[in-house]
């Protein structure tokens, strides 16, 4: 036994020191600006105090463990290192992914506020090592990982009939009866989805003869369970591809893209949920929520199509006797005919149709996003409490949903409401001929897997699903070490970073030259990597133990405003108010359309109407206070300028260490800088270097801005942002403050009585 125990110690030591050592040589020996900056950092000598710091960044050096961090029987001297290297990550984003300030090097005394960055950064590091140690056993195989999924990165596979997933019935859900009244005129109406009615003549691809007698074979399975019918004419056609599934099976799409082109536009999926989702959840500290999940089977081959659209979904036809041949009789051949023609032979060339909302075109996807809406509707789930991100947010959050076409996910705080709500829903399911997968059933767990993360009820978060995680980490190490990649196997890479960066948005003010280097030509041909391309996943991995997110994060209790004015400078105002007063504007944010005022003041300017849903707050300008009023250094653009009075703001409020580890309310007047600073990133150059400033800020106190538009005439920051600051609204500080200035005074005091006396002697 003690031996088993000393050998599964070693190899996760191993297998972190595995990690550590890829890292920090890649660090070390490269010439990215990362590597670059993380050498001078940490070869840096300790520094004398010289001066007062308020601001969070650049971060100290980590000399020794936080004492208040549990490692969880992990290397405390591991742990330290990849805890530095994150740091010196933030620091380096904090400076633009530039050469590193020499206030910014070395190891000084920490404030309290950069002690509790220290320990944040510390425990999403313990937690991030866990995670690697869970997943992958004695080893870590980063070696040719990114080699060997850039080769599995391709459009298809060959077709293999027999691995291609299919329900027993297909078209079991009349989604004309089960989706709203809008929805079903539009899906009934061919003329609405093909308005120009114009024929699709498509030229019938070209198939070896072995994937010509795979898809004959595919296509009988298909014609036995009911997806596909059989007609001598049709509207519109496409190809058919299989995609790989993780375990190994197959999935059938149908190349819809120029019929869908011919198609009318579709709505967008009403309520689709992301990871971004997840941030809406409004959790107390400490209290237990319960998660569940449904899934349906092969959902789109359930998916009932009208019959005057099925013309539309043809695929390549074969020849009566390619079907005999394969095991079909006449006798079948001439019931799966919807027109069956007067004469059948063997060289009669029938075209294969969908009888369901075929996987790979345009509107299928809306359609199956409202049958799963509907099923929820039926389960009594209000819609309120289906979470999104183009929706107002419920006022209560005892059972919170989140649908994305054939996952559902809901969160209950209580577990007797969860129970009463899955019954309904299950039954949901079967009135309306929806298959459920039942091995990926989650029912009221502390867990869950949902949307590529992982859902925790103690601690309320939401990571990375460690299996994706580890992969992506092990083929980031791999493209570090080769430097060559296609752009369309680093697309599918910077793919995953970027699904995870929706938890955690500040990590898309990293990317920029990754976008240029994935669209360019050809796409299949390796090429090597430049290296600001390199810098930037590069700095996504030294940072990836910060995607974890919290979700129990809870408001400051006070609103703060910030504004810029290009004839003077930025001005920043702060107004105390109770927590559900917070919350409430909290909730507004990245809302499309929504904006508050203040209660107007006697001599406040007159409004102007603005588009959208305004909110009414019952403070006015007056209930604020001047925090920040000061001139700007140079010139700039006002939207630059606007973007850095959001930054001097988030300065602000993480200079004091209890604001950290909650979400801020703030209050901006620019609607490009609201816009950006909620995406996370920005294609304006200009603006790219205060987002990766702001990025830097949030990360290291944990911070969650939820940033609200408010109109120019109701921004109490706006006389500040002028230079008219009103000093008397500020109240005077308590304590040392009078304390030490009152003391001051006496000794100037006694200073000048002493020169009176000496100048009369």
């Amino acid at each position: 036994l003690v031996r088993n125990v000393w050998r599964s110690a070693k190899h996760k030591l191993v297998r972190r020191l595995a990690f550590r050592d890829a890292l920090a040589a890649i660090l070390l020996t490269c010439e990215l600006r990362v590597g670059r900056y993380f050498h001078k950092w940490s070869a840096a000598a300790p520094q004398q105090q010289s001066r007062r710091r308020r601001d969070l960044l650049p971060l100290p050096r980590l000399a020794g463990w936080p004492a208040q961090v549990d490692t969880q029987q992990l290397s405390q001297t591991v742990c330290l290192e990849i805890s530095n290297i994150c740091i010196s990550g933030l620091n380096c984003l904090h400076g633009g992914l530039k050469e590193p300030d020499v206030s910014a090097l070395g190891t000084w005394t920490p404030t309290k506020a950069q002690a509790s960055a220290h320990r944040h950064v510390c425990s999403r590091v313990v937690s991030f090592l866990s995670d690697l140690d869970s997943h992958f056993g004695n080893s870590l195989p980063w070696r040719n990982a990114f080699q060997c999924n850039e080769g599995a990165t391709a459009a298809f596979e060959e077709l293999r009939s027999e691995a291609v997933d299919l329900p027993g019935v297909a078209g079991t859900c009349n989604t004309s009866a089960v989706v709203p009244e809008e929805m079903q005129a539009v899906i009934s109406d061919v003329e609405r989805i093909f308005p120009a009615g114009l024929q699709v003549k498509e030229p019938e691809p070209h198939l070896s003869s072995q994937q010509r007698q795979q898809y004959v074979l595919l296509t009988i399975r298909e014609l036995r369970c009911g997806k596909l019918r059989l007609r001598t004419a049709v509207q519109g056609m496409g190809g058919v591809f299989a995609v790989g599934k993780t375990s190994g099976r197959q999935r059938k799409v149908w190349d819809g893209s120029c019929v869908s082109c011919r198609a009318s536009r579709p709505p967008k999926p009403c309520r689709l949920a992301n990871p971004a989702s997840f941030l809406d959840l409004e959790i107390e500290p400490g209290s237990d929520v319960f998660f569940s999940k449904r899934d349906a089977s092969t959902f789109f081959d359930a998916l009932q199509a009208p019959a005057e659209l099925q013309g539309w979904f043809a695929q390549p036809p074969v020849h009566v006797d390619e079907l005999l041949a394969a095991g079909l009789s006449m006798e079948d051949v001439l019931r799966c005919c919807d027109d069956r023609p007067p004469t059948v032979t063997g060289d009669t060339k029938l075209f294969p149709v969908h009888t369901v909302w075929p996987m790979g075109f345009s509107w299928s996807s809306a359609v199956a996003q409202e049958t799963t809406l509907a099923l929820c509707r039926r389960a009594g789930i209000e819609e309120c409490s289906v979470l999104s991100l183009d929706h107002a947010l419920p006022a209560c959050f005892d059972e919170a949903c989140f649908v994305a076409t054939d996952d559902t996910v809901l969160v209950h705080k209580r577990k007797d409401k969860g129970a009463s709500t899955l019954i309904r829903l299950d039954q949901a399911f079967e009135d309306c001929g929806v298959p459920r997968n039942r091995k990926k059933d989650v029912t009221l767990e502390s867990q869950v897997t949902a949307l590529g993360c992982d859902l925790t009820s103690r601690p309320a978060m939401a990571r990375p699903n460690k299996a994706k995680l580890g992969q992506a980490i092990c083929s980031t190490l791999d493209l570090l070490d080769t430097g060559v990649a296609t752009p369309e196997g680093f697309h599918s890479l910077l793919g995953v970073w970027e699904w995870f960066s929706l938890l955690q948005r500040p990590f898309f003010s990293i990317y920029d030259a990754v976008f240029g280097f994935v669209r360019r030509e050809p796409s299949r041909q390796k090429q090597v990597v430049p290296s600001n391309v390199m810098d930037e996943i590069l700095l996504t991995l030294v940072l990836s133990p910060l995607f974890c997110t919290s979700l129990d994060r809870e408001p400051l209790q006070f609103l703060t405003a910030a504004d810029a004015a290009p004839q003077y400078g930025f001005g920043v105002s702060v107004c105390c108010c109770s927590a559900t007063e917070a919350g409430n504007v909290c909730r507004l944010a990245e809302r499309r359309g929504d904006y508050v005022r203040l209660t107007p003041g006697p001599e406040d300017p007159p409004e102007v109407g603005r588009l959208g849903q305004p909110h009414r707050l019952r403070f006015s300008q007056a209930d604020f206070v001047t925090v920040m009023s000061c001139k700007a250094k140079g010139q700039a653009h006002s939207g630059v300028l606007e973007a850095h009075a959001y930054l001097l703001s988030l300065k602000w409020i993480a200079r004091k260490a209890a604001n950290h580890h909650h979400k801020a309310a703030l209050l901006l007047d620019a609607k490009v800088v609201v816009g950006a600073a909620s995406k996370g990133r920005s294609s304006a150059r200009a603006l790219r270097t205060v987002l990766t400033a702001a990025a830097a800020t949030t990360l290291a106190a944990d911070l969650l801005p939820r940033i609200v538009y408010i109109p120019s005439e109701s921004n109490p920051a706006d006389g500040p942002s002028r230079g008219k600051r009103p000093f008397g609204a500020r109240p005077l500080r308590n304590g040392f403050g009078k304390r030490c200035s009152q003391k001051q005074l006496e000794v100037r005091v006694g200073s000048l009585v002493r020169l009176a006396k000496l100048s009369k002697t």
